[in-house]
C-alpha cells in the first residue's frame, strides 16, 4: 500500500489583507491525478496540498491540506515529510516565483530618490551624476517608506508600486526531504516548440533529481484538451492528449517505478 502526496492549484501572495497576486491554475489536473490514484488498490492515502481555490478530489482516501503562499506550502511540506512515510510525490502546483516584499507608490519613491541624491551632493552632470542617480534609485526602492500590509491599502493611491522578491523552489525541497520517494515535477511553457519544451523539462528533471517530469504548454491546454509529455530519466517520454490520460499515465508509471524498488 502506497502513500501519495499531490500538490495542486496555485499559491497566492498577499499584497494586503484584501488583495493578492496569484496565477490562473485551477487544480483540475491535480484533482484528476488524485482521483486516478484513489481508484487503485495500491493507494492507501493521499495528502492533497492545494491552493484555497483549487478543485478538490472526490475520494475518502484524500486528506485536503489547503495552503495560501509559497512560504505556507514550504512549511506544510516540511512538516508533512518529517512525520509521514510518502512513496510518491506529484508536484503539480503552480507555485509563485515571486512574493510581495513591500508596497509603495511612484511619488514616494521619487521623493526618496531626490532626498538621497541631494544628500549625497557632488557633480550634477556627466557620468558621475548618472551613477549617483542609479545608486540612489536602487537604495530608494529598497528602503522607501511603504504602506502597512496588515490592513487595507487605500484605494486612492496613484501609481501603486509592488516590490517582489524571489520565492524558494519547492521541487528540490521534496528531493531533500524524501530521497527515496518517486518524484514527479511539472514544467509549463507558453508557445514553445515541442523540442524546446522537452529540453527545458529534461533540464528540470536533471537539476532536481526527479524521476519524471510532465512537460506541457499553455497553448495546448483548452477545454477537454490537455497535451503533455511525461519524461523519464533517460529522456524518453510518453505523449498524452487529455487530463485523464495524463493522470492515468502518471499513476501507472510512478507506481510501477515504486514497485521496482525505487
Amino acid at each position: 500500500m502506497k502513500n501519495i502526496l499531490i500538490t495542486a492549484g496555485g499559491t497566492s501572495e498577499r499584497i494586503d489583507n484584501v488583495r493578492s497576486v496569484t496565477n490562473m491554475s485551477t487544480g483540475k489536473l491535480g484533482r484528476c491525478i488524485a482521483e486516478d490514484f484513489a481508484r487503485r488498490g495500491q493507494t492507501r492515502k493521499i495528502w492533497y496540498l492545494c491552493g484555497k481555490q483549487a478543485a478538490l478530489p472526490h475520494t475518502d482516501k484524500a486528506e485536503i491540506l489547503p495552503v495560501e503562499s509559497t512560504a505556507d506550502l514550504a512549511d506544510a511540506v516540511t512538516r508533512l515529510c518529517a512525520r509521514e512515510t510518502i512513496d510518491v510525490v506529484v508536484h503539480a502546483m503552480a507555485v509563485s516565483d515571486y512574493a510581495v516584499r513591500a508596497v509603495s507608490s511612484a511619488g514616494v519613491i521619487a521623493e526618496e530618490i531626490e532626498r538621497r541624491v541631494l544628500q549625497e551632493g557632488g557633480p550634477d552632470t556627466g557620468q558621475d551624476a548618472g551613477r549617483r542617480i542609479r545608486s540612489a534609485a536602487a537604495e530608494a526602492m529598497r528602503a522607501a517608506p511603504g504602506y502597512a500590509r496588515d490592513g487595507k491599502i487605500p484605494s486612492n493611491v496613484d501609481d501603486l508600486v509592488i516590490f517582489m522578491q524571489r520565492t524558494p523552489k519547492i521541487l528540490p525541497l521534496f528531493r531533500a526531504l524524501l530521497p527515496d520517494a518517486v518524484l514527479v515535477g511539472f514544467k509549463l511553457l507558453d508557445g514553445a516548440a515541442e523540442g524546446e519544451l522537452i529540453d527545458v523539462a529534461f533540464r528540470l528533471l536533471q537539476q532536481n533529481g526527479c524521476d519524471f517530469v510532465l512537460a506541457n504548454d499553455l497553448k495546448e491546454i483548452s477545454g477537454d484538451r490537455h497535451a503533455g509529455y511525461l519524461l523519464r530519466r533517460d529522456k524518453s517520454h510518453t505523449a498524452f492528449t487529455s487530463k485523464e490520460e495524463i493522470a492515468r499515465g502518471i499513476a501507472d508509471q510512478t507506481l510501477a517505478e515504486r514497485e521496482r524498488g525505487k
